[in-house]
């Protein structure tokens, strides 16, 4: 359910005026290949142009006042027509001390309207003499009208929204209906009007909220076993989440990311994960999946610091995009100082695990379920694996293979040499309280029984 408060906000922004002409003046400035800088004025008090809104060179100038009397923006407020200077310095038409702190030498100003009354001014500068040309004048003229009239809309709509959210917000405190009661129906059908883009952020921050707040997000835990032995080495955290729509686990932690919160997302579930740690056999180790941005964090170096490090396999993804390796080895240092090792995983899915076990150098490297699939059948992937048991042989790494389906695949894996290994002929995720002592051998005994 989405706060009524951000959907009222939600609202109001995706009605509010100042963005639409500020979206103006963007545009103007890719208009227009002269213009170094782009300002929106507007007559809020008695012979002042306020600049509301501004892009490039010029929008520091926003929130400046100057005379409509005396200036050249004002003189084609009054006129009521596009005027241009081509000489700023020395033109007596500009404001001064708008030109000295501007300091630009080229200006085009076009009166817009409200309801046929002059109600601003856009200004479109240049720190260039002679910048602009007649098709650039006559190109800003001829859209005067258009952008008078959106403007227009846009205010008329920031008042019919203002109306509306009034009425809506007295009824509500008149009333004890519930938060999904016609009065958010109504607000939702007006945000989905104006910006359903907006509605559906709403939506997606709201479900990430609620698992922040500790509701919605749970674990369970996949064993990795040593397959020449048969012993349970490390079981791998898996996040779920609960909630409707439904949704992967890679899915949650991309919007997360994308709204500017996904290292407060990952440090969330890394904490439910190490809190099994104590439900776990000593001598089993646990995985956790973790995204460059939060290897880096102090959030998650403090969490780490203060469960058990040494049992702790740190895990980065072949989706995860590294941009600054030397930050990202710098932190590990700190994690590994603690006893924490680091695997790379989905190696074989792609280019970026191969960057990413060059640099960083890991314990493990795992081996991503599509190369491991079908093994048994394909020579391309017993020669690519082979390949990957020497290089980490080299690096003096260990090789996990993932995605263990049949038999045949892990008699393959356990032929060409690798140790570790994880999937579901061996076990499927389950629950850190299904994971007693007497596992390894239960599971291997029943796993080399189906092999046989």
């Amino acid at each position: 359910m989405v706060d009524r408060t951000g959907l009222e906000e939600a609202i109001r922004r995706a009605a509010d005026p100042v963005v639409l002409t500020q979206r103006v003046a963007d545009e103007a400035m890719t208009l227009v290949a002269a213009a170094d800088g782009v300002l929106v004025g507007f007559v809020h008090a008695p012979s002042w142009l306020t600049f509301d809104c501004g892009a490039g060179k010029a929008a520091s100038q926003i929130g400046t006042r100057i005379p409509l009397d005396g200036s050249l923006a004002g003189l084609a407020f009054w006129t009521g027509k596009t005027l241009h200077s081509d000489h700023a310095e020395s033109d007596p038409r500009v404001e001064p001390d708008f030109r000295r702190a501007a300091g630009f030498q080229s200006l085009v100003c076009v009166p817009l309207w409200r309801h046929a009354q002059a109600a601003g001014v856009l200004c479109v500068a240049s720190f260039r003499s002679c910048a602009f040309n007649e098709r650039d004048i006559a190109t800003l003229t001829s859209l005067a009208d258009f952008i008078s009239v959106v403007i227009t809309v846009a205010v008329d709509l920031a008042g019919a929204t203002d109306a509306f959210l009034s009425r809506v917000c007295g009824d509500a405190l008149r009333t004890s209906a519930p938060d999904d009661d016609d009065w958010a129906a109504e607000e939702r059908f007006v945000a989905n009007v104006l910006n359903p883009g907006a509605m559906s952020m709403l939506e997606t921050r709201s479900r990430i909220d609620r698992v922040l707040k500790g509701r919605g997000l749970s674990h369970v835990f996949q064993p990795v076993f040593d397959i020449t032995s048969g012993k349970c080495f490390a079981v791998e955290a898996l996040a779920r989440f609960s909630g409707r729509p439904k949704r992967l686990p890679d899915v949650w932690f991309a919007e997360a990311h994308a709204m500017g919160i996904g290292v407060e997302l990952e440090v969330v579930s890394a904490k439910g994960a190490l809190g099994s740690l104590a439900h776990l056999p000593g001598a089993i180790a646990l995985c956790v999946n973790a995204s460059p941005a939060a290897m880096i964090s102090d959030e998650l170096r403090q969490l780490l610091a203060g469960s058990e490090p040494r049992r702790v396999i740190m895990e980065l993804t072949e989706e995860a995009k590294v941009d600054d390796y030397p930050r990202l080895s710098s932190a590990l240092s700190q994690l590994r100082l603690m006893g924490a090792r680091l695997a790379i995983d989905d190696t074989g899915a792609g280019f970026a695990s191969l960057a990413h076990i060059l640099k960083l150098v890991p314990d493990f490297i795992k081996l991503d379920r599509e190369l491991t699939s079908g093994i048994d059948r394909d020579p391309v992937r017993i020669a690519l694996a082979a390949a990957l048991v020497g290089f980490a042989a080299g690096l003096g790494a260990e090789i996990v293979a993932e995605g263990i389906e049949t038999a045949s695949e892990l008699a393959v894996l356990r032929g060409l040499g690798i140790r570790y290994g994880q999937g579901y002929f061996l076990w499927r995720p389950t629950s850190v309280e299904l994971i007693p002592s007497r596992l390894p051998r239960e599971v291997w005994s029943a796993a080399s029984t189906r092999a046989s």
